[in-house]
């Protein structure tokens, strides 16, 4: 897998549903913002993507 591309794509998907309410974003996907931090953490340590937010 290309990281860079994943993280392109994670940046444009991020950042479009940021654009209305991300925390409704999460509630929709049945997320809280903590699981975020932790897909977060573990993107950037296990394949260094940074996210958008």
């Amino acid at each position: 897998m290309d990281n860079k591309k994943f993280e392109k794509l994670m940046y444009f998907l991020i950042k479009d549903a940021a654009k209305y309410s991300f925390v409704e974003f999460l509630d929709e996907s049945g997320l809280t913002e903590e699981d975020f931090e932790e897909i977060k953490k573990y993107l950037q340590e296990t394949y260094g993507i940074k996210m958008y937010l």
